[in-house]
């Protein structure tokens, strides 16, 4: 069936050639926008996720954590040793880390965990079941590796170890539901950590000590061998010694003195001996020999010689030569000097025997000697291999004694053995338990109610496919975008009660108004006067407020001085119909025949506009197939410029794609921000497959401050600008 008016004249392009502009990225003030729509949403997520993380840290079991402190000894003093230095270099950095390790080390948690038998405690083992009377009355029983292993996994979760900035100080806590357990486990870990410090310490001790026990008995051996191995060699080279020299050389030694003093002897005998003799050769008889003054014998002969000699001068001073006392005095003087000379020769016969014998003994002495010095020539070349077996005996005995030092000390150092590192702050019984921290959970409620309603805003503007703007419309149903239609409640006075189609002739210069100008002369721009007389107005679904807004817009049409008849084609809702008061006589009864068409026009007691109303108490089958309704349209169309026609919904009624491929021009309305996207589409689809002109489509119902609120750049952004002007303007 073909429209009743030939389409003619320039018009735009076909909407199946629309080109919309590119998308631009999405501006903050836009995303500023979204947020702001979707403020309810996220402030109920925020609130849920909020009160959700603060209930599940209230209803946690409270947990106490108790901190003690460790001081890591930087001096490391041996008080085994005598002499200590003043103060000693700290450790390095990697030093104080490495005790940090061990005090977090699983050698260290297992050593605590078997200690104080917690894998019979419920909150370390969760096979073990609290008593009648909690875990104490537990069971007791003996783990196995794995129960361990586990054990000490979940007390390692309750633990931890860390250095005090750059000190040596390191602090280890550990964390219960019992504030007692927490302190107690607390000094545990750290006595347990000295008590192995200590314990490997005295094991080196131990180690050292056996080592050195069976080191030093093989070098007491070894020094033994050495030393009997120079004795015997000293015996089989006769380099026997006495205070520090060999025999040989002590005899040599001996006999060099001895031959000295007998040389000097011999000189000075030999000399006494030459003197005797010279006194001889002089003629005095050796009375002057040394010998012979010195004899007590001689010098008793001589004073007696001396008497005699004075008793002989007297006698022969008084007698003569013959008188016999004279003879017999000179007899006596001459029996004097007798015994004094053979006294004097009996001296120079010792002086020359003396003189033999000292160089007899000299010369024996000498050979002596010489043989001596043969035996000291060998023993200095037996010295040469025993110079050798001294020095590796000297070299084996300073070893073994420095081993037996050692041993000394190490002896000494395993009672005098003290841990690097001393507990400096025992761990104190908490007060107020340490998890869950409220303060904490209220900030992480707060931070994951504001993440999560910002999240469940961005999604739901993600996943929300509805039609907001200008660029929605061009780009996602590809026709030219004919306006916005404030929604009537969010532009209205407060307290006001009218109707739309009332206050757009009451406040002709309100917005509302201004924006159905603005569709009007998006019609004239659009369309010629003489192109376009049949108008048709329809939407996807109801309730997009099509009636409303196929009213106002004639309305408009005909206080701008045109002709204009409104048409009701909705014969199911006929929402025209209800908006100026339910009549008896309209479209069905026209096209039906039961009525002429002046009789069912209706005058708008407001403007000149004309209404055809849709009355009829039943809907009839196909009414818009009959060719009376084409001559109904085809008189309004002679009669009027503009012929409004208020189709019912496109994808849910039949008469709107009849109706629409009859009509010149159709406009699209599509509720703001409430139409899927989807849905929208598939409308358009369906009108370009049945052939309708589709003019532009219009958003209706915009709620003005929320469209302001995304930041779009629309006409209806503005509306707060001028809200005032159209006021003062009204």
């Amino acid at each position: 069936m073909s429209t009743l008016i030939p389409l003619s004249g320039d018009l735009p392009a076909h909407p199946a050639a629309f080109r919309p502009p590119e998308a631009p990225g999405v501006p903050l003030r836009q995303l500023f926008g979204v947020l702001m729509q979707r403020a309810p949403l996220g402030l109920a997520v925020a609130a849920v996720v909020f009160v959700t993380v603060l209930a599940f840290f209230a209803l946690k079991t409270p947990s106490y954590t108790a901190v003690g402190s460790v001081l890591i000894d930087p001096k490391h003093q041996n008080l085994a040793e005598t002499a200590q230095p003043q103060s000693g270099l700290p450790p390095d950095t990697s030093a104080v880390d490495t005790q940090v390790e061990i005090l977090r080390s699983d050698a260290l948690a297992q050593a605590v965990v078997q200690r104080l038998r917690l894998y019979n405690d419920p909150e370390f083992n969760s096979a073990m079941q609290p008593g009648l009377f909690g875990a104490a009355h537990a069971p007791m029983i003996e783990p196995d590796a794995r129960t361990l292993a586990r054990v000490t996994r979940v007390f390692e979760g309750h633990s931890w170890a860390h250095r005090a900035g750059l000190t040596y100080v390191v602090q280890a806590g550990f964390s219960s539901t019992s504030p007692r357990k927490a302190a107690a486990i607390a000094n545990t870990i750290m006595d347990t950590y000295l008590s192995r410090q200590l314990d490997e310490k005295l094991n080196s001790v131990t180690r050292a000590n056996s080592q050195l026990g069976m080191s030093l008995e093989k070098m007491r051996q070894d020094a033994e061998a050495a030393e009997a191995r120079v004795q015997e060699y000293k015996n089989a080279h006769g380099l026997l010694s006495a205070e520090g020299a060999t025999m040989a050389e002590q005899e040599v030694s001996t006999l060099n003195q001895q031959v000295a003093l007998a040389k000097a002897e011999a000189a000075e005998k030999a000399a006494r001996l030459g003197a005797a003799q010279a006194q001889l050769h002089n003629g005095n008889g050796g009375s002057d020999v040394g010998a012979a003054l010195g004899s007590e014998t001689i010098r008793e002969l001589r004073k007696k010689e001396a008497e005699t000699s004075v008793r002989l001068a007297q006698l022969k001073a008084d007698f003569k030569p013959e008188y016999p006392e004279v003879k017999r005095t000179q007899a006596e003087l001459d029996d004097v000097r007798s015994q004094i000379q053979a006294e004097i020769n009996r001296i120079l016969s010792s002086l020359r025997a003396d003189a033999a014998a000292a160089a007899r003994r000299e010369a024996s002495l000498a050979g002596s000697r010489g043989s001596a010095q043969g035996g000291l020539t060998a023993n200095s070349q037996a010295q040469v291999g025993l110079l050798a077996l001294l020095q590796r005996a000297e070299a084996t005995k300073q070893i073994y004694e420095a081993y037996l030092n050692r041993a000394k000390q190490v002896a000494a150092e395993g009672s005098l053995q003290q841990a690097d590192a001393s507990v400096s702050s025992p761990a104190a019984l908490p007060i107020a338990p340490s998890s869950p921290n409220m303060k904490i959970a209220a900030l992480l409620a707060f931070l994951g109610g504001l993440i999560a309603g910002a999240g469940a805003m961005l999604l739901a503007e993600y996943w929300d496919r509805h039609l907001r703007s200008r660029l929605d419309v061009e780009r996602e149903l590809g026709v030219p975008f004919a306006g916005t239609l404030p929604d009537f409640n969010s532009v209205k006075p407060r307290g006001l009660r009218t109707t739309p189609a009332e206050y757009l002739v009451d406040q002709p210069f309100s917005g509302f108004a201004e924006a159905f100008r603005n569709l009007r002369v998006f019609l004239a721009n659009a369309t010629r006067a003489d192109d376009a007389r049949l108008i048709a107005l329809t939407s996807a679904v109801p309730r997009e407020g099509k009636s409303v807004t196929s009213l106002c817009l004639a309305r408009t049409l005909a206080l701008s001085g045109s002709r204009v008849a409104l048409v009701d084609c909705d014969l199911r809702q006929r929402g025209v119909s209800k908006l100026i008061g339910d009549r008896e006589t309209g479209l069905v009864e026209v096209v039906k025949g039961e009525a002429r068409l002046r009789d069912a026009l209706v005058r708008d007691d407001k403007t000149d506009l004309i209404i055809l109303p849709a009355s009829g108490k039943s809907v009839p089958f196909d009414l818009f197939t009959d060719p009376a309704a084409d001559e109904v349209f085809r008189q309004l169309a002679n009669q009027f410029e503009y012929v409004i026609l208020d189709l019912p919904p496109v994808l849910g009624v039949a008469d709107a794609r009849i109706l629409a491929a009859k009509a010149d021009r159709v406009l699209y309305v599509v509720h703001w921000n409430k139409t899927p996207l989807r849905t929208a589409q598939s409308a358009i689809d369906i009108l370009q497959e049945c052939g309708a002109s589709v003019a532009g489509a219009l958003l209706t119902r915009v709620n003005v401050r929320g469209q302001a609120r995304y930041g779009y750049g629309d006409s209806s952004d503005y509306y707060a600008y001028f809200k005032n002007y159209y006021i003062a303007a009204a």
